[in-house]
Parts: structure tokens; sequence; C-alpha cells
């Protein structure tokens, strides 16, 4: 299958774009399970029905499928071939956002006794069984912790999302690929809203991110070659690339949360 969508930015694809570009993608690479993927896309984009996200500048908000569905797609042009890795970014936030209707649809039996973290694990054995350890191991990665309900300042919260993203992305290659495509589409895209009106969201989220980018950077040199061997030499060099310039990008909007004065 070839595409039409092979260099249009993300940015500017609507969800049928996205999965249209998604299996042009991966037409051409024969790890890649296509009957796999298309389960893996329409279980997320059920589950994450009538949800929603916050779009760039003033435009109305967008289904918040088009965030996996990028996602994907940005790992698959960096040369992404593993089906597991791509399974994994398509799912990565149904366990956190979707717990209930994943519950609901694909786990038989009465569940409602248990806590969240019990619950979750069910989700996880789902992916597991529907799609592989490996998959299930990306998702639980990329999965933020149940909260503690412990009271913590906007710094110490902070600090803990750093950690919890060092401890997660630690000598896991997979984990790293798709937590960078989650960042670069979270931190990455974070100066699309600074504009007037979204100075507080933008000034808090370039806090949060900021420190973060070294965290990667460190464990692109200590894990190097299993990194490099997820992906291409021109999708390394963009992940090296994108890191170089995200740090002062953050400090900038830091700086000016609402934009260029």
């Amino acid at each position: 299958m070839t595409t039409l969508f092979g260099t249009v930015p993300l940015k500017d694809m609507d969800p049928s774009a996205l999965t249209l570009a998604i299996f042009g993608e991966i037409g051409r690479i024969p790890t890649i399970d296509g009957v796999k993927v298309s389960t893996a896309l329409s279980a997320a984009s059920f589950l994450h029905l009538h949800q929603t996200r916050a779009n760039r500048k003033g435009l109305p908000r967008t289904s918040y499928i088009e965030h996996p569905l990028r996602n994907a797609l940005r790992v698959l042009r960096w040369g992404v071939e593993s089906e597991a890795v791509l399974v994994g970014v398509i799912l990565h936030d149904t366990v956190e956002d979707c717990l209930d209707r994943i519950l609901a649809a694909f786990v038989p039996g009465d569940w409602s006794g248990l806590n969240t973290t019990a619950q979750r694990e069910l989700a996880y054995r789902w992916i597991t069984t529907e799609f592989s350890q490996e998959a299930s191991g990306i998702v639980r990665a990329l999965t933020n912790p149940v909260a503690s309900g412990e009271k913590l300042s906007k710094a110490e919260k902070r600090e803990k999302y750093a950690s919890d993203v060092a401890g997660k992305i630690l000598g896991n290659a997979g984990a790293f690929i798709g937590k960078f495509t989650d960042f670069m589409d979270n931190a990455g895209g974070l100066h699309h809203n600074a504009v007037p009106g979204h100075e507080g969201m933008v000034s808090h989220l370039a806090a949060k991110y900021g420190p973060v980018v070294p965290i990667f950077q460190a464990e692109l040199i200590a894990n190097n070659g299993p990194i490099r061997a997820l992906v291409s030499d021109a999708g390394y060099a963009e992940i090296e690339y994108k890191l170089s310039v995200l740090g002062d990008r953050l400090a900038a909007l830091q700086a000016s949360p609402g934009g260029p004065a």
C-alpha cells in the first residue's frame, strides 16, 4: 500500500488521514501484522470514544484519538518496525484513561470490588492476551502511576513526574521510544498553545517538561545501542535533534508563555 501522506506534517492530519498514513507505512514492513495493528486501532478508537483533547491556539478541541495516532505515525516515520512498540504506542493511554471501558468490554467477570491497581492488572493481562507481553509492558511503562492521594506541591509533582519518566525508560529501549513520541506530542507541541489566555497552562507545563529533556538525553547515551536498533539512522538523527532544541524551546515558553511579545 502506498500513501499520499508521507510528507504531510502530523499536526495537519485528522484521524482518518493519520490512520491511512499508518497503514501506508506498515504495508512495507513485513515484521508488523496489519491485522494486529487494525485491532489495536479499533480498540483505541472505541476506548477513547467521546474523549477530546485541547487543540493548538484557539482552535476547537479535537478527538483524543488523534494523539495516539500521531504518536504511532511519528515512530513509524522514525523507522520503527517493531509491532509491539507500535501497538504499545497506539494503546498507551487506554489503561490510564479508559480503564472502566476496557474492563466492561474485554474482561468478563465481576471486578467491581478490586482497587484501581488490581483492575489495571486485568487490563494489562487483556493487552498481553490480545497482542503480546511486550506490547503490554510498553503500555505499562507509559501509564502514569495510580494517584496516591498524597498532597504535593507543584515543585514536588514535577520532581515526581521526572523521576517516574527516568525509572520507566531506564534500560528499556521500547519504553524510551514510546515515551519520547508521547513527550514530543505534549512538550514538543506546547508552543502551539502559547497564545494570550493560555499563559498559566503553558508556563506550568513548560516547567514540568523542561527537566525531563536531560533525562531523555542521558538515557539516549546510556542505552544507545538498543535504541538505535529500533529506529532508522534518519529517525535517530531526528530524535537527537529534537532533544537538542527542546530544552531551549521550553525555557523560552516559561519566560514568555503567551507567545512572542
